[in-house]
C-alpha cells in the first residue's frame, strides 16, 4: 500500500473527484446502474465510432499500435440516439401521464408512413403495424417504469444499442410544443449527459481491457507466474487483443441482417429526426479507471475471449457476457480494495488478486459453511470500507466542497460495500434478498460461466484443478485447500472440507465426468466456433 492517491488510466485525466469511492475504483461503478445496462453500455462503446486524440476507429478496439495513445488522451464515442425507434417501440407501454402530445403526434406520423410503405390488403395493414410494435416492444431490456425514451433494448443485435436519453417533462409540460420544435432544441428537452442509468460502469470495464492491452508481455508473464493463474491457451497480449477484436466483430452473425434492416427502416421513417437528434447529441467522453486495474482487466479479457469463441446461441452468449460484466465489477471492487486496505490477513493469501469469497449451496448447506459464507461476506464489506478510509482518500475528501462526512455517506451507500451487496443480490449470488444472514451462493448460471471462462472452449481439467482456477480467477472458494485458505483470510479457523455439493451441481449441468472415486474431470463442452 502506498501513501498516494490511485493513479489514473488515462494518466492525463484531470478531473478532481472528492468522493473516495470514485477516486479509488474509477469513474464509475454506481448502484443506480442496472445489470443489463452494464452490458448495454459496454457493448454500446464496443460497437460505436470512437476517437482517441486524432485517431478515429469503428472497430471494437483501436489498432494495437495505437492503443498507447489511450494513456495520453481521453476516449470519446458516439452512441446513436434512435428516437424514432424508441418512440415506435415503447410509447405504447409508457406511463400515460408522462406522454407529451407531440410524442403521440409523432407516433401517428411514423405509423402512417409505415403503412404507406407496406404492400398488403387494406384490412391487414393496421394489424401488421400493431404486430411490428409488439415485436419491437418484446425486446425491452430495462426501464420498465421509465419514460419511453429512457427505456433500453435487450442487445440481441448491435442495431438495438442506444444511448441514455431522458425526456425533460418538467420543461415541456405546459408548453405548446411540436415534435420538430423539441428536436431542433434537442438539448433543451432531452438530457443525454446525466448518466443516471448508463452510469459509466460499462465504460470503466472497457477502459480496464485497454489498460491490460498496453501492458508489456514481461509484466504479464511475471503476473501469471507469481499469481499462479493457469492458462492453457496462454496467448501473448497482442494475440489476445486480436482474438477479442475478431470475437466482438463476429459476435452478431449474418442471420441478423434482415432484423437490422427492419430496425434501420423503422428509425429512418423520419430521417430529419434521426439526423438532427444525432447531430445535437454530443460525443460521450469516457473518464478513467485505476492504473492498477490492468490485472483484473487482463483476467476479464481472457474470460471474454473464451465466451466469444465458444459455441453458444446468441441469447446465451449475451447472458454470459452480462454475468461476466457483473462479476468483473465485484472483482474490481475487491481487488482494488486489497491494494489500499493495508494488511488484510496474516495467514490466508486469497486468490490471485488477494481476496476470497466463500460460497455455499443455494438451497441446503452445512451449517458450518453457511456461517463461513456469511462471515466471508462481512469480511469483504469490511475490506471495502477499510480501503475507502485509506489516509490519502480521507484527506482528498476533506478538501472537497461537501465535506468528508457527506462524501463518505455517499461512497458507502452508492459506490462501496452496499454497491457490492446490491449487485450480488440482483445477480442472485447473495441471499436472502432481504433480512439477516446474507451469504454467497453458487447459481447454475454462475457455474456455467465459471466452466466457460476458466477452461478454454472444448477443453477439460481435473476437478481439483477447476477448484484452483476459480479461486485464482475470482477468489471463489467451495472446498479443499482453497476453502482452508479462504477461511484463514476471512479470520476464521482453517477448515478443509470435502463436501460434494459442487460436484453434484456440475454433474447436473453436464460438466462433470467421474473417472473413479478419486478422480473427476470438469469439461467445457462448448467447443470453439
Amino acid at each position: 500500500m502506498s501513501d498516494r492517491l490511485p493513479l489514473k488510466f488515462p494518466k492525463n485525466n484531470e478531473s478532481n473527484e472528492s468522493n473516495p469511492a470514485i477516486r479509488l475504483f474509477g469513474n464509475r461503478f454506481y448502484n443506480g446502474q442496472t445489470i443489463p445496462e452494464f452490458l448495454n453500455e459496454f457493448l454500446g462503446l464496443i460497437y460505436s465510432e470512437k476517437n482517441v486524440g486524432n485517431v478515429s476507429f469503428n472497430t471494437p478496439f483501436a489498432k494495437f499500435e495505437d492503443l498507447k495513445y489511450l494513456n495520453d488522451f481521453q476516449l470519446s464515442y458516439n452512441m446513436p440516439v434512435k428516437l424514432n425507434l424508441k418512440l415506435f417501440s415503447f410509447l405504447g407501454n409508457s406511463r400515460i401521464d408522462s406522454r407529451h402530445k407531440s410524442h403521440e403526434e409523432q407516433f401517428s406520423r411514423l405509423a402512417k408512413r409505415l403503412k404507406e410503405k407496406i404492400r398488403s390488403d387494406d384490412d391487414t395493414i393496421d394489424e401488421i403495424v400493431g404486430q411490428l410494435e409488439v415485436l419491437l416492444r418484446s425486446f425491452l431490456g430495462t426501464g420498465f417504469s421509465r419514460d419511453w425514451c429512457a427505456k433500453n433494448f435487450f442487445p440481441l443485435s448491435k442495431s438495438l444499442l442506444t444511448r441514455e436519453t431522458i425526456w425533460s417533462s418538467s420543461k415541456a409540460k405546459n408548453e405548446d410544443l411540436t415534435w420538430i420544435d423539441s428536436i431542433l432544441r434537442f438539448n433543451n428537452y432531452y438530457v443525454w449527459s446525466k448518466r443516471n442509468f448508463m452510469a459509466r460502469g460499462g465504460e470503466l470495464l472497457y477502459l480496464q481491457l485497454c489498460n491490460a492491452f498496453i501492458q508489456d508481455d514481461l509484466v504479464l508473464n511475471e503476473y501469471r507466474t507469481s499469481s499462479c493463474v493457469a492458462l492453457e491457451d496462454n496467448k501473448p497480449i497482442n494475440e489476445l487483443y486480436r482474438s477479442l477484436q475478431n470475437g466482438f466483430e463476429n459476435m452478431h452473425s449474418s442471420y441478423l441482417t434482415p432484423f437490422d434492416k427492419l430496425i434501420d427502416f423503422i428509425e429512418m421513417l423520419d430521417p430529419e429526426t434521426h439526423s438532427l437528434s444525432n447531430e445535437r447529441a454530443g460525443l460521450q467522453v469516457c473518464e478513467w479507471c485505476p492504473q492498477e486495474s490492468w490485472q483484473e482487466g487482463y483476467l476479464f479479457a481472457i474470460e471474454l475471449d473464451r465466451i466469444l469463441h465458444a459455441t453458444l446461441d446468441p441469447v446465451d452468449r449475451l447472458e454470459m457476457l452480462m454475468t461476466g460484466c457483473v462479476l468483473q465489477v465485484l472483482r474490481s471492487l475487491c481487488a482494488q480494495s486489497v491494494r489500499y486496505a493495508g494488511e488484510v490477513s496474516e495467514l490466508g493469501s486469497g486468490g490471485s488478486l488477494g481476496y476470497s469469497w466463500i460460497f455455499s449451496h443455494p438451497q441446503v448447506s452445512e451449517r458450518g459453511q453457511r456461517i463461513a459464507s456469511q462471515r466471508s461476506l462481512v469480511a469483504v464489506q469490511g475490506l471495502i470500507q477499510k480501503a475507502l478510509r485509506y489516509e490519502a482518500l480521507v484527506e482528498n475528501a476533506k478538501e472537497g466542497p461537501k465535506g468528508a462526512d457527506k462524501y463518505y455517506k455517499e461512497a458507502d451507500s452508492k459506490y462501496g460495500h452496499k454497491l457490492f451487496v446490491s449487485l450480488g443480490k440482483k445477480m442472485g449470488i447473495i441471499v436472502p434478498y432481504t433480512g439477516r444472514g446474507a451469504r454467497f451462493i453458487l447459481t447454475d448460471k454462475v457455474i456455467r460461466y465459471l466452466v466457460l471462462t476458466v477452461l478454454p472452449p472444448g477443453s477439460k481439467c481435473t476437478y481439483d484443478e477447476f477448484l484452483r482456477r476459480i479461486y485464482n480467477h475470482f477468489g471463489i472458494a467451495v472446498e479443499g485447500e482453497q476453502l482452508y485458505d479462504a477461511m484463514l483470510w476471512t479470520g476464521l479457523p482453517g477448515l478443509e472440507t470435502s463436501s460434494s455439493w459442487l460436484t453434484e451441481m456440475l454433474r447436473a449441468g453436464g460438466f462433470l465426468t467421474e473417472l473413479s472415486d478419486a478422480c473427476s474431470i470438469v469439461n467445457n463442452p462448448f467447443g470453439e466456433e
